[in-house]
């Protein structure tokens, strides 16, 4: 048995660390979990724990696979969770987009998580200025962009929300993860939900796993 295996099979008992590195935002930390691969900030899943249950069930509820983008811009990546559910899960093949400010993460991406077969075109940047800096419009936008637990800075703002718009295809649509864990958190919610709303013609919001509040406009 591998040592990768024996930790993996560990992990069913208590986590088991594979990696550390230190982030923009803060710690990052790479271990098995109940048999599986996550990738966690110092107080949230980034990736393949909860979050990875967040935008399966997002997805279901914006019925990607009944009508799948032609093309798709993540706005933060973890470490890949949305394109391993839009590739391995839900067998999609159009191309994705990757804009991440941390080089830490997409490093952690590249060498635990597959991202290279994902077939992933990662930029590294601001997600906040390269929506406005860019041309090409996406069928759709996966906005999951964070700061730890709390929204990243300038995305509860009129501009993201009409920058989003610019870069949204005729007909294509946003899904926009936010988590709602204390009241400060709450507040800038219900402002990322204003801001949608008066852009897009419609949006529709989900609560998942407990603080998660992802709004799907359209």
């Amino acid at each position: 048995m591998t040592a990768s295996a024996i930790l993996r099979w560990l992990s069913w008992l208590w986590p088991m660390r594979v990696a550390h590195a230190e982030g923009l935002h803060g710690p990052l930390t790479v271990r098995w979990e109940s048999g599986r691969k996550v990738l966690n900030s110092a107080q949230a899943n980034q990736s393949f724990g909860s979050l990875h249950r967040v935008w399966q069930g997002a997805f279901r509820q914006a019925g990607i696979v009944d009508r799948p983008p032609a093309s798709v811009l993540m706005l933060g990546l973890g470490g890949g969770s949305i394109p391993w559910i839009l590739r391995r899960e839900l067998g999609l093949e159009m191309p994705i987009t990757a804009v991440e400010l941390d080089p830490a993460v997409v490093a952690l991406a590249r060498e635990h998580f597959e991202l290279d077969a994902l077939a992933v075109d990662a930029i590294v940047g601001d997600a906040t200025i390269q929506v406005q800096a860019m041309d090409q419009r996406f069928g759709l936008i996966c906005v999951d962009l964070f700061d730890d637990l709390d929204l990243a800075r300038g995305v509860d703002t009129s501009g993201f929300a009409h920058g989003l718009r610019e870069r949204c295809a005729d007909g294509g649509m946003v899904i926009f993860n936010t988590v709602a864990h204390d009241a400060a958190s709450t507040a800038r919610c219900d402002k990322v939900l204003s801001h949608l709303g008066r852009v897009f013609h419609s949006v529709d919001g989900y609560r998942l796993e407990d603080i998660n509040r992802v709004f799907i406009a359209r």
